[in-house]
């Protein structure tokens, strides 16, 4: 019994060590166009392996200078679909992945894919919101720096989605809402208004027939025309879908379903 008991905890012993390898086989770091220093691509490394491993999901930073003919949506794509990036099931790999395109012309391009989880956690709105902060470091050179605030960005967005709240543009409700009481306050002062000023004036009797109210004599009338003068028309705009927030998806070439933006 001891002997099948030590035989069992050096089997969990080894089975421990084996995961760790397994987990780093897919690189989280990949810098082909060698924007950062060893030591540097280490740090981000790590900082996105303690974000992947805290929310299931692959966060993935790559650097590349050339997109072999593909628009950027579709190299990041390919990239996180044919590299094996993603955890969960199959059809549904859950992970985010951020693409650097810098041919070594200052035109440097970015662009976000998600897949599973990440889609969720990474809307339309969070994207962007998101690229304009690594925009300006990325913008000035501080490459380690905007690596280590997209781990930060996916810790934050992830938690977000955990709990429910996955940023996102602000509820049009709110705006809605704010609307209606205004113009139920309005309406309000402006009954109160009339109200006040109509107790001013005495009450007149009603008369049944309009020529009642009219001066002999006063009224003669020798002719009538209609002048059509102009006309107008009221364009009231439709909003897009775009406003209502969360994300939009689109089938990657394998076809998995993925959603990000370019920024």
């Amino acid at each position: 019994m001891k002997k099948l008991l030590s035989i069992s905890i050096v089997f969990l012993l080894i089975l421990s060590l084996m995961i760790p390898a397994f987990a780093s086989s897919k690189p989280l770091v990949v810098d082909n166009a060698e924007l950062l220093s060893a030591q540097e691509e280490a740090r981000i490394t790590q900082r996105l392996q303690q974000a992947s491993d805290k929310y299931n999901m692959d966060f993935v930073l790559v650097s590349t200078k050339t997109l072999d003919g593909k628009s950027i949506e579709a190299y990041a794509d390919d990239y996180f679909d044919n590299n094996g990036y993603g955890i969960g099931r199959k059809g549904d790999r859950s992970g985010v992945l951020l693409l650097v395109y810098d041919d070594g012309t200052n035109q440097t391009r970015r662009h976000i894919s998600t897949s599973g989880d990440g889609i969720k956690a990474f809307t339309d709105y969070g994207i962007q919101e998101a690229g304009k902060k690594l925009a300006a470091l990325m913008d000035d050179g501080k490459w380690y720096e905007a690596g280590i605030l997209f781990a930060d960005i996916c810790e934050k967005y992830a938690q977000a989605a955990e709990d429910g709240n996955p940023i996102d543009k602000p509820k049009e409700k709110k705006v809605a809402l704010s609307i209606i009481v205004i113009i139920a306050a309005a309406l309000v002062c402006a009954f109160l208004a009339v109200s006040v000023v109509k107790g001013k004036y005495k009450p007149v009797r009603f008369k049944s027939n309009a020529t009642d109210y009219l001066v002999g004599g006063s009224l003669n009338v020798t002719g009538a025309y209609d002048n059509f003068r102009t006309t107008s028309v009221t364009r009231t705009p439709i909003q897009s879908n775009s406003s209502r927030g969360g994300s939009s998806t689109h089938t990657s070439s394998s076809g998995r379903t993925h959603g990000g933006g370019s920024f």
